[in-house]
């Protein structure tokens, strides 16, 4: 493991607003010489690129550490990326995750033939929709992804949300101000879809304590070939050291197999495994 990385800022422009990215890279001596593997983290519905209690910076810096050049990035209208989140939408989100991914393949550490995507809870249906668009991702990483955006988001919501919906074209989630335009646009991802076409290696994680996504939307991804693993009593979040602890374990023990695994002739065929 590597003692040190290196974490550097860097900005995308969507239009008229900055995406705000941060880049974690293993210390200088080691991506000097090697070309690393690339992985793209990316966050779920009103979420940045912090995470829940500090999740998505720990994870890029143990897989930085790992050996990983990994990219993380905030939404338009959330962390430090301009914009507004009334304007947030399922297709804006997935651009963002687009952008974030242009930048990854394009850092000259970064080998494109091994580039992976982990993507929590909505960021996961957007990994499966960015792997069925750019056939140079090997391998997904799903933590607790959603599979039926259309069935999961509208739970979220109570009756005032709706009223306030109506009344003002946006409504007050948890502090999150959500626009009229995502309820809208919910139905315009298929993640399954796009899962079953891009047909490369996957992982899904999800909590038996999940109130948020149900377990049924880990199992669909299953049903399509992904490995399933569950991790006991964790909830959407992954509330709890111990929870985080055994995610981040998986998560790295996956890249890292589906990376090294070589052939018979000790070479890597087209980077992850297949």
């Amino acid at each position: 493991m590597a003692n040190s990385m290196e974490v550097r800022t860097s900005e995308r422009l969507i239009g008229n607003s900055a995406l705000s990215c941060r880049i974690h890279l293993p210390d200088s001596g080691r991506n000097a010489f090697h070309s690393l593997p690339g992985i793209l983290l990316v966050p779920g519905f009103a979420d940045t690129a912090t995470g829940p209690h500090n999740m998505h910076v720990q994870l890029a810096t143990r897989l930085a550490h790992a050996g990983f050049a990994v990219v993380r990035f905030d939404y338009r209208g959330l962390g430090e990326s301009e914009g507004d989140f009334r304007d947030f939408t399922i297709g804006s989100g997935l651009d963002d995750a687009a952008s974030a991914l242009d930048l990854l393949r394009s850092l000259d550490q970064v080998d494109r033939r091994r580039i992976g995507i982990a993507g929590f809870s909505l960021g996961g249906a957007y990994a499966a929709a960015l792997a069925a668009a750019h056939p140079d991702i090997s391998t997904l990483a799903l933590l607790a992804p959603v599979a039926f955006p259309h069935l999961v988001f509208p739970t979220f919501f109570q009756a005032e949300h709706r009223a306030q919906l109506v009344r003002y074209g946006w409504m007050d989630w948890l502090g999150w101000p959500v626009g009229a335009g995502f309820m809208d646009s919910l139905n315009n991802l298929d993640p399954l879809v796009a899962f079953r076409s891009a047909a490369i290696p996957a992982l899904v994680i999800h909590g038996t304590g999940d109130q948020e996504v149900a377990p049924e939307n880990a199992y669909a991804y299953e049903a399509l070939g992904a490995q399933r693993k569950t991790i006991d009593e964790a909830d959407h979040l992954f509330s709890g050291v111990r929870f985080k602890e055994q995610l981040f374990s998986l998560i790295i023990e996956w890249f890292l197999k589906q990376c090294h695994r070589r052939c018979n002739d000790d070479t890597i065929t087209g980077g992850f495994s297949k």
